[in-house]
């Protein structure tokens, strides 16, 4: 995935939720960022940041927030961009599903029972599918964890994942690490231990759970290679008086 009319500048500040500023050829400049995690250990002052010029007249601010660069690694931000890579590796056949056979029919966004899964298709065997993706940008040194803040969405999928997989569906969560050489992952037990249970006993139902990381930079992000999972591993944050 390669992203258009990318500037790269010096984070200055987080400013809101949804705004960070940026310096831009020497000018303060408002930036919108889609991604509401806490993100502490990236949004760090004096980080060159990327960003991608919006020609909205409406908007309140004329661009959006990509990536941002910590200890000699572009960390991708965005977070539309998990199922965009996604979607075009399901297509193209590069993210492979354990267990089915290619080519796969894709369809984004699928409504099934309460919640909205990212993907459902079926195999060329006629095996159904529901692939639910999620982005992961929390990492310390080689091992990648999610989520940096609670998010009773992402247990919800969990537990709709296995209902899926109990009605004959084949189940997957893919976790993106949307930063790259990441060796292993883990879910962050301390902050969201409900998770931690759920993914457990949805392996046990049958549930796949994959993790890849990503090659990124300041305009673009790519899958990369399968990275291990192991929800049972600890994590610990990176030390912020160390940056």
């Amino acid at each position: 995935m390669h992203y258009q009319n990318v500037s790269v500048g010096k984070l200055i500040r987080r400013v809101s939720r949804f705004t960070v500023e940026v310096a831009l050829d020497g000018v303060t400049t408002p930036v919108h960022m889609n991604n509401t995690g806490r993100n502490k250990e990236i949004l760090i002052p004096g980080s060159l940041a990327s960003v991608r010029h919006v020609a909205n007249p409406n908007r309140k601010t004329h661009y959006d927030l990509l990536a941002v660069q910590r200890q000699n690694r572009w960390i991708n931000i965005d977070s539309l961009a998990p199922n965009h890579v996604a979607k075009e590796c399901l297509e193209t056949g590069t993210l492979i599903l354990p267990g089915l056979t290619l080519p796969y029919t894709v369809h984004p966004e699928t409504t099934w029972r309460d919640s909205r899964l990212d993907f459902a298709g079926t195999a060329a065997d006629g095996q159904p599918w529901f692939v639910e993706t999620k982005g992961v940008t929390l990492a310390n040194g080689s091992l990648a964890a999610f989520p940096d803040a609670p998010t009773t969405r992402a247990l919800k999928h969990v537990h709709t994942l296995m209902m899926a997989q109990a009605e004959g569906y084949q189940a997957f969560l893919v976790f993106i690490v949307q930063l790259p050489d990441i060796q292993e992952m883990t879910i962050y037990r301390d902050r969201f231990p409900e998770l931690v249970t759920a993914i457990t006993n949805a392996k046990q139902a049958g549930v796949r759970v994959l993790a890849y990381d990503t090659v990124t930079g300041p305009d673009a992000i790519t899958l990369g290679r399968k990275i291990a999972f192991d929800e049972q591993l600890p994590f610990t944050e990176i030390d912020l008086a160390s940056l």
